[in-house]
Parts: structure tokens; sequence; C-alpha cells
């Protein structure tokens, strides 16, 4: 291992400590549809706006077509095309989402929908263009503010790479030691196992913890470890501003029962070490590690990565505005507490990288998690959720970009787009039966609905709704009020979320502040700081179907008295209004309406 002994020792001791003792809480538009064809006329930005943290993901194959395309795939140049979407570059306008990081699904080539099987990880899916067009939606983007992450898979590439196929054809090949590899004439091993037959007839048994079809790279490997770091290098040098890392607990966990310690060090160590080598080549990069489990798991990698994708608050906070109850917040807050304790841990080490606390990348949406949010809102309003499914959702909406520096939102959330996992197996399947169409995560990753109408053009539309497969879609419908064309309007929800994420632009500090006190933390209320430097915010989410006053006193956070009102949204309503210009003052109390969301800012003295 290359770091000291006493840091090892540190670590172990402290990942040996039992789980932290905390409460688990209960079960759970047209927005210019005009192609953009002159992108010269944006005002150019030095640098991209590293202040601005919000996250938006996006399936490319999904998302938006090259205009006047026949082929109905999303590619980089339909991205392009429809930027101004997510950030037109005008802190002052409104009408876009004010993304300031854009997450992309892979965009190497492969041989599947989903691109995680990868073929090459050096250039472009054809399917969504050429290495140029990346170049030039770096470009577009870094202009308008916006960084760009891969989603790149580290753990496995596909079995038709040409690294996989020429170690299972030739014995002596460098490339057998990038993959494992186990006697073809013993009982396979514990584990994922899998023959392949080479062009010379010879079989040949493998570790494919995924799939048959994505082999497990051994990182064990001094080579294998040097072609990862290269290949990062490669699209930093190409202008990417960091990665979303794959599976980022199986480097060495080739398990999905629990990982042992052993191997969550290894983990680590690995990462630690990619980390600082992508920090030496771009410092401000943004890496985030998808480790999926429960918080003790991710506290236990925040060694080696600054920020994770934190899985246990999208279950929990789902489960907070559809059936709420008390300690969201504190729960919250001491895992992020926890998980830093053990990053600065590694921080300790002499010629760190890394100066930044560690992260939680929050979301309540992903490609993987079944059901999509508006679809799981719906199941719970069946178990008897109280608030209506749009009342739920702006609640979700209000916690997740009021609470998180790095929240992300799913492509197709704004506009609240359905989706379930689906059975795709055989009628006759013995263990789960299913329709026979062979469909499974698709569902989750539905076409973007543009258009009202599916994929009929508008006037002034150069229709670049996608439409990749004939089974899909299955949740989205013909004006069912899911689509960018209808949300757009007032009281619909994309209106909402642009409202929310444009607050956040206007007052950095409150969206990149930390967690400061909780003021309360119960069913009905969640009243929380966020704090930067001297500035002070307050947020007041109100969770009943009643209006309610919140009270201060020289008892009960003085500071508020006199404090400025800047954004209150009603949940019933359906309205909203960002109060930043009006420079109105509440007294000793604040009313926050149903369903509702108040931002207050401290007024120094």
């Amino acid at each position: 291992m290359d770091i000291s002994r006493e840091i090892f020792l540190a670590k172990r001791s402290f990942f040996r400590l039992s789980n932290l003792s905390v409460m688990h809480l209960a079960v759970a538009v047209a927005s210019s549809f005009i192609a953009l064809s002159n992108f010269n006329r944006l005002p150019v930005l030095a640098t991209t706006q590293s202040g601005n943290n919000f996250v938006y993901q996006i399936f490319v194959r999904s998302w938006a077509d090259t205009p006047k395309d026949t082929d109905e795939i999303g590619d980089l140049k339909g991205i392009r095309e429809k930027l101004d979407y997510l950030n037109d570059g005008r802190p002052a306008t409104d009408n876009d989402l004010e993304v300031g990081i854009l997450w992309l699904m892979p965009v190497f080539p492969s041989k599947s929908y989903h691109g995680y099987d990868v073929t090459d990880f050096r250039t472009i899916n054809p399917d969504y263009g050429t290495l140029q067009d990346f170049k030039d939606l770096i470009a577009d983007a870094h202009q308008r503010g916006m960084r760009i992450i891969l989603d790149i898979p580290f753990n496995h590439t596909s079995d038709q790479h040409p690294w996989f196929k020429e170690a299972v054809d030739n014995p002596n090949s460098r490339f057998r030691k990038f993959y494992h590899f186990a006697d073809i004439n013993q009982p396979a091993p514990p584990g994922s196992w899998h023959v392949a037959t080479g062009s010379n007839g010879q079989k040949v048994r493998y570790l494919g913890l995924f799939s048959p079809n994505m082999p497990d790279l051994d990182l064990n490997q001094p080579e294998v470890q040097k072609e990862i770091k290269g290949i990062a290098k490669f699209w930093l040098d190409n202008g990417i501003d960091g990665f979303r890392l794959d599976a980022a607990k199986h480097i060495f966990g080739d398990t999905f029962n629990p990982i042992p310690e052993t191997d969550i060090l290894r983990n680590n160590d690995w990462w630690r070490s990619f980390s600082d080598f992508v920090y030496q080549n771009k410092k401000n990069a943004v890496l985030v590690g998808e480790v999926l489990g429960d918080k003790e798991m991710l506290r236990r990698h925040a060694y080696g990565l600054d920020a994770l994708i934190d899985e246990p608050f999208m279950e929990a906070a789902r489960t907070q505005i559809s059936f709420p109850s008390t300690n969201f917040l504190t729960t919250w807050k001491n895992f992020v507490n926890s998980a830093r304790t053990v990053n600065q841990i590694a921080h300790q080490r002499a010629g760190s990288q890394r100066k930044e606390p560690f992260q939680p990348f929050i979301y309540l949406a992903s490609h993987d998690k079944s059901p999509r949010l508006a679809s799981d809102l719906e199941e719970k309003k069946r178990l008897g959720m109280k608030p209506s499914i749009d009342e739920a959702y702006r609640l979700g909406m209000y916690i997740l970009t009021t609470l998180g520096k790095y929240p992300i939102l799913y492509n197709g959330d704004e506009v609240m787009q359905r989706g379930f996992k689906w059975n795709g197996n055989p009628p006759n399947d013995s263990q789960s039966p299913g329709d026979g169409s062979g469909l499974y995560d698709e569902t989750l990753r539905e076409p973007f609905p543009w258009l009202k109408g599916g994929d009929s053009p508008i006037q002034g539309d150069n229709d670049m709704q996608t439409s990749w497969s004939k089974l899909l879609p299955k949740f989205d419908k013909p004006n069912d009020g899911v689509s960018v064309e209808e949300q757009t309007a007032p009281k619909q929800m994309l209106n909402l979320i642009r409202g929310l994420t444009n607050l956040r632009t206007s007052h950095p500090s409150y969206a990149n502040g930390e967690l400061g006190d909780i003021l309360t933390d119960t069913s009905d209320w969640l009243v929380f700081e966020k704090k930067s430097g001297q500035e002070r915010y307050l947020v007041l989410i109100n969770s009943t179907d009643t209006g309610l006053d919140y009270n201060f006193s020289q008892e009960h956070f003085p500071r508020y008295i006199n404090s400025q009102l800047i954004f209150f949204s009603d949940g019933k309503s359906k309205e909203w209004k960002d109060k930043t210009n009006a420079n109105k003052r509440i007294n000793t109390k604040v009313f926050v309406p149903s369903y509702g969301l108040v931002v207050l800012k401290q007024v120094q003295n």
C-alpha cells in the first residue's frame, strides 16, 4: 500500500467502529422550442461557474436528437441544441434550469443500449456522434458556465472489448493479466464466473460480476491501474470536468454480498490514488463515486472518494415526503459528519490534493431506481399518503434543492416523468414469468418528453423528440401533462423547479452553504440553516395541509427577527414567488403555506 502504516492503522481502527447510533427513518415548455443555431450570441464566460453545483443527469440516447436527424436516437448535437433549456448563460433569466454540472451517462462505444459495457474507452459511440461533436458540446457548455462529467465504468469492460477478446484468444497476451481467469478444468470458484470460447476453440473461465457480457478488470495489476489513469487523463485533456465513477465499491468487492473489510480497504487505496492523480491533472475536477448501500457502506468508502452518490438520502427523503417522521435532518447531518471524519483521515497524508470536505450528492431518482419518483408517489398514495402526488412531489423538490450543495435531478423528473422496471422475461420463465418483451431497465430511461403529442412536431420546433425503441414508451402518453411543452406554464412542476434552481444561482451562499443549526425536525416542520461565511439563510418547509406561522423570539433564534423574505412557495395553490428584489422583511413570525417553502436571509446589523 502507498500510505503510511499510521494512516493504515487509523483508518482500519475507524472502519471497525460500530455503526452510528442514529434513528432509522420509517419504512419507507414549450421552453423555447426554437432550435438554437447561433451559439456565438452567448456572453463568453472566462471560466465555468464552479459555484453552481446543481447537477442534471442525462441518458443521452433518450434526451434529444439532432434536428432533422432521422434515427430518433438522442445524441451530442441534440444536447448542444438544447443547452439553453439547461442553462442559457444568463443568470438574470429564469426560463432555464440553471444547471451547473451536466452528468452524461456513458457515451462510449458499446454493444448495449445503456452503454455500461464499453468496447473502447477513448472514443464516442457512433450513435451519439464524434469526438469533435463532444468537444463542441464541452466548449458550448463551458461558455454557459456548465461543467460536464462522464459516467465511466472502470470496474469492467465489454466482452467485445479488444483487451478481453485478445485475452481469451491468447493465453500469452499481456491482456490476460487485465482480467480474472480461473482454471477451466477445476470447479468454478464461488461467485459470478462464466465461460467463453476463443477463436481457437479453447474455453476459458472468467469473472463477470454484473453480467457475462461485462468481464471484471483486475485493478490489482499495475498495468491496469496505469491504463485506467491514462483513460482519465485522455478525457481531462479533451476538456472534461470530472467523472461519475460507476460501481466504485466493486473494484475489489467482487460480490453482491457484504464486502469484506480487506476489499473495502483496497477499494479506498485505489480510489485515493486515482483521485490524487485526477486532481494533479485538474485541480477542481468533480469526482463522485457510486457506492450503493446503507450509510455505513458509504461512510466506509469516504476515505477513498471525496464525494459519493447518497442512496440512503434518496430512500429517506422519499419516505419523509410521503409518510413524514422526526429526525430526518438530524440523521442525515450525523451521517455527513461521520463520513467527513473518515475523509479527513485521508487528507492528513502529505501531498493531499483536496481541501474541500466530503460531499454527498443527494438525489430523489435515478436511471436505476424503480419506480421513478412520480410513480413511487402514486404507489404511496394508494397506501394512504396524505398529500396529493403533486404536493408531495413539491415537498421533495424543496428538500432536494435547499439541503444539498450537489443536488442531482434525473432527466424527466422536472416534468414528473413516470416509470417502473419492466419484466421482459419469457412468459414461461420458471422463476419470474414476464411479457417476453426483453425490456427491463429501459422503462426507467424512456425517451425524454419534449412534446405533448409524443413524437408529433409542433410549429416552430425541429422535432428533437427521441424514439429509439418501438417498444417504448410504456408510460408516456400523448397529452398526459408530462412534457416540457405542457409543464412550462405557471403552477406546473417544471415552472416551480426553474424557480428553485434560479434561486440557487441568485444566492450561491445559500446553495453551497453548510447545513447549520437545525431549528425544528419533526413530521410537520423541517427548519434549518444554510450558512457560508457571515451569510445565513433559513429554510422552512411546512409538511402539513394547513398554512402555519413560524415564530421567533429572543429565546428562539432572534437573529431571524427582521430577516428578509427571499422566496415562498404554496404547494396547495401551486403558486410561488422569488422575493429577492422586493426587500420584504418579516417581524417576529413568518407564514409558511401548506406543503410550502419559505426561505429567509438574515439581515446583518
